[in-house]
């Protein structure tokens, strides 16, 4: 009897040569995908699948919202996590999330991180009573080295060197991801709607975002912008284009309103010596801005339009220290008397401008930075838990001209658009949605990234038949096909075949060894037309002190105004008006002195400064225009 052969197997551990083919990577992307599906079913096994009811029933969902507000005005703060914990499945809408997130504002209780509110305990601060002031940095004390017996040192070296393959290092830690159930998705998906609309309220209820988040939808509004680019609509949330088009113009109107009178208050209270009035301003100032928000969040402006808000306004905040920090300086041998005065002129006009006080928006930003950073953990949470679902894809199209590692890559590029447009009320799992995501990634990653020259994807369709096509006639002939025999295999013509033929072949790659001593490559012969010339970065520092230093000649309140008026310093360009609210002065007065400020810059004594620059570029006009 003859007997059964045992095949040895393989040893994951073992690293991966260098030169592995594609079919080692796969089958060694199999093998830990394969044991991890394994780990996770003996975890499954010991809990039972409970089933996800999709419409629970209205008064669950009052009762739970009662029970929210109960426990948070109990404590005087909620996690994310409880929130989750308590909240029902997917049929709470977006309405009822932003009913509850103004109720939790309006009566003073924070929504926190689960590791911040730890941490925080454990240093006996009263989270209810205080809040987060400052943000608080944990000490870790370095711990005791052990000794390491040298048979010990030696198996620590080995598996130092496995993980020195990237391959095998990332497949392992991908690996040790625990999959995700079907409540941990709604759950985390949720979680990410949940801090996203908070980060959005948060930096809607700031004046000055506002007002932008106004002009933009003007614009859209006057068809100067395009609505579906600006507008997110929503299936789920029952947004319709019609809806929100009706809707414009008179939340627009609404909040123009409250704006112009939060202005007010904020002005009265900015000069009032009553605090009990000065208290009573505010909180009506807070009122009209958490009405602003919801007026706002009803017209859906895109997230991608709000970011930005929140970078101008750490922009504002670093400049309004800034010039705090030289006011409390005071006169010294960089500054006159005359330009603290201006200075604090200036960062009045800034405080109005925003309608907060450095430390007032400080908080604020400090707030919305938190409840992003929650809003980024869910996502990288939700992506992590499907890293599996990229590499089973991935393995499906090896030998299309890229690497195993960058298809991986590509293929988590569309996990991560899934997980921002993922809507957990359709009802259907994560990884069905992010299948189409991750395939498309991939298959355009390819077709702009294997070939130094774009081919369009119907091409390498028929790139894709002409090979096969080939093989067939090589297997049945037994020799290699000619340019005919291919064209009429695939009835095309003879110049369409040899066109495709033609495309086909592969440029030559710019890491070519160049002789036999392989010290050189043929992409060191190519002139790299994108890298700045060390002359021209000389010469654009050498032109940045010259016009500091011309700058400085002019008076603090020239300087300034044509610092902002041209985006000199931040990059950001303000307006007429923007910079009167600053300096407290009409449009027409601001553009005066900046008239008068041009003419100083254009005397000969501060041009001649910057004649050389100008001969230069002139000069190098001239040599383009000769070549072209």
């Amino acid at each position: 009897m003859a007997k059964k052969s045992k095949q040895k197997k393989k040893n994951i551990n073992e690293p991966i040569e260098q030169d592995a083919s594609p079919e080692q990577l796969s089958a060694a992307a199999d093998e830990i995908l394969k044991q991890a599906e394994q780990k996770q079913k003996s975890e499954d096994s010991a809990h039972e699948t409970v089933p996800v009811k999709l419409v629970p029933d209205e008064t669950l969902i009052e009762e739970k919202i009662r029970e929210i507000i109960k426990k948070g005005r109990k404590k005087g703060y909620l996690t994310y996590e409880e929130m989750n914990e308590e909240l029902p499945d997917e049929s709470i809408s977006p309405n009822s999330l932003d009913g509850l997130l103004v109720t939790l504002d309006e009566m003073g209780v924070q929504i926190l991180d689960e590791e911040d509110v730890q941490r925080t305990q454990g240093e006996g601060v009263d989270i209810g009573a205080e809040g987060f002031e400052e943000d608080e940095v944990e000490e870790v004390e370095p711990e005791a080295q052990e000794e390491v017996d040298p048979f010990s040192a030696a198996l620590l070296e080995q598996d130092a060197k496995r993980i020195e393959d990237p391959v095998r290092m990332y497949l392992s830690q991908m690996g040790e991801i625990p999959l995700l159930k079907r409540d941990q998705e709604i759950s985390l998906a949720r979680k990410i709607e949940l801090t996203r609309m908070a980060f959005r309220r948060r930096v809607l209820e700031s004046d000055y975002a506002a007002r932008r988040a106004v002009s933009i939808l003007r614009k859209v509004e006057s068809g100067d912008l395009p609505f579906d680019r600006t507008m997110k609509m929503s299936t789920a949330e029952n947004l319709i284009r019609s809806v929100v088009k009706k809707r414009l113009p008179q939340n627009l109107e609404t909040v123009e309103k409250l704006l112009e009178k939060n202005s007010e208050l904020f002005l009265e209270a900015l000069d009032s010596g009553d605090k009990s009035k000065k208290l009573a301003m505010h909180k009506q100032i807070q009122r009209n801005r958490r009405k602003i928000a919801t007026l706002l969040e009803e017209l859906s402006l895109r997230t991608s339009k709000i970011l930005p808000m929140r970078r101008k306004l750490g922009s504002l905040l670093k400049k309004m220290k800034n010039l705090e920090r030289i006011i409390s300086e005071g006169p010294g041998k960089d500054y006159f008397e005359e330009d603290i005065m201006a200075m604090t002129e200036e960062l009045r006009g800034m405080i109005e401008l925003v309608k907060e006080t450095p430390k007032q928006l400080e908080k604020r930003l400090r707030s919305v930075d938190m409840v992003y950073r929650e809003y980024e953990n869910a996502k990288r949470d939700l992506s992590g838990g499907n890293l599996r679902l990229v590499v089973s894809i991935a393995k499906k199209y090896r030998n299309r001209g890229l690497s195993f590692l960058d298809i991986i890559q590509e293929g988590n590029t569309g996990l991560m658009r899934a997980v921002d447009k993922y809507e957990y009320r359709r009802g259907y799992k994560f990884s069905t949605y992010a299948t189409w995501w991750i395939r498309q990634a991939i298959t355009r990653a390819i077709a702009d990234h294997s070939r130094t020259i774009r081919i369009p994807v119907h091409m390498i369709e028929t790139m894709s038949k002409l090979r096969t096509a080939s093989k067939n006639l090589l297997q049945r002939l037994g020799r290699e096909p000619t340019i005919e025999e291919i064209a009429k295999e695939l009835k095309i013509g003879i110049n369409e075949a040899r066109r495709v033929l033609k495309i086909s072949k592969h440029p030559i790659s710019l890491d070519r060894p160049i002789g036999d001593s392989e010290d050189s490559y043929f992409g060191d012969f190519i002139e790299d037309e994108r890298a700045d010339s060390p002359v021209q970065s000389a010469t654009q520092e050498m032109l940045k002190d010259r016009i500091d230093e011309i700058l400085n000649t002019l008076t603090y309140r020239e300087k300034e105004i044509v610092k902002l008026r041209y985006g000199i310093g931040d990059g950001y360009t303000y307006t007429l008006e923007e910079v009167g609210k600053i300096f407290k002065v009409t449009r027409e007065r601001v553009r005066q002195v900046e008239a008068k400020a041009i003419r100083k810059l254009q005397h000969p004594v501060r041009s001649r400064k910057l004649q050389g620059f100008l001969d230069n570029e002139e000069e190098n006009d001239e040599d383009g225009e000769g070549e072209a």
